[in-house]
């Protein structure tokens, strides 16, 4: 039982590392593809904001799984 948690949060910390990358990375190359330094602020920005909103949700998905394991092992 305590390996799976481990495995669970290895899993959660890789996932949430590449979900805050991916947008960051795509949006700056989409930026540099363009040839715009403002367009490529704004991209970068956006990304940024993208990355963010993902590691929130991903977060907070986990917040309520782990909630509701809390309240099912109480009830036991």
């Amino acid at each position: 039982m305590n390996n799976n948690k481990w495995v669970r949060t290895l899993s959660l910390i890789s996932q949430v590392g590449i979900s805050m990358c991916v947008p960051i990375f795509i949006c700056l190359f989409i930026g540099l593809l363009f040839d715009s330094t403002l367009l490529l602020i704004i991209l970068l920005l956006l990304g940024v904001g993208a990355g963010f909103r993902n590691m929130f949700y991903m977060i907070m998905k986990e917040v309520k799984r782990a909630e509701a394991e809390a309240e099912a092992e109480a009830e036991e």
